[in-house]
């Protein structure tokens, strides 16, 4: 009789692949809704944060300038311009910003607020507006929105438009 000889093999079973695998989808299962939810936040949080420096460069742009500025807001495009020299032209100070084409944001006003928003040479909202409510503007990617709010002064509120 011969000794039945066995030959070891390197390398893994059926079994042990298919535990892998499982193990890597129910992983995957787990993870990606999470990360879809934390990819919608952070672009929602960028795209405030640019119409919030937009709003932000008006105002300077009047008070640097000591001229009256424009924010302008045509559809999902932003552009600021302020009045420059003794011809009274508008300079573009800033823009235009595509919130659809650079992050997929869309942008709309709430509220009656306004798609052109003007700050005099103090840096003061000169918009006929009612001074008793912010001005309201909600960006929406995906399943998530977020709302920018400027009081009467022209300054950008902290997250929630209650004064």
């Amino acid at each position: 009789m011969s000794p039945i000889s066995r030959r070891s093999r390197a390398g893994y079973s059926m079994i042990e692949l298919l535990i892998v695998v499982v193990t890597l989808a129910v992983l995957f299962a787990t993870v990606a809704p999470r990360v879809t939810t934390i990819r919608e936040s952070s672009t929602l949080r960028a795209g405030r944060q640019q119409l919030a420096s937009a709003f932000s460069a008006a105002r300077a742009a009047a008070l640097h300038k000591g001229r009256p500025s424009a924010l302008i807001i045509n559809g999902n495009e932003i552009t600021v311009r302020v009045r420059s020299g003794l011809t009274n032209s508008n300079v573009r100070v800033y823009g235009p910003l595509r919130f659809d084409v650079s992050l997929g944001i869309t942008l709309e006003q709430l509220g009656g607020a306004p798609d052109s928003v003007a700050y005099n040479a103090r840096g003061m909202l000169s918009n006929d507006v009612g001074f008793d409510q912010p001005l309201r503007y909600r960006l929406t990617y995906g399943t998530k929105s977020d709302t920018l709010c400027v009081s009467a002064a022209g300054l950008i509120l902290p997250q929630g438009c209650t004064l």
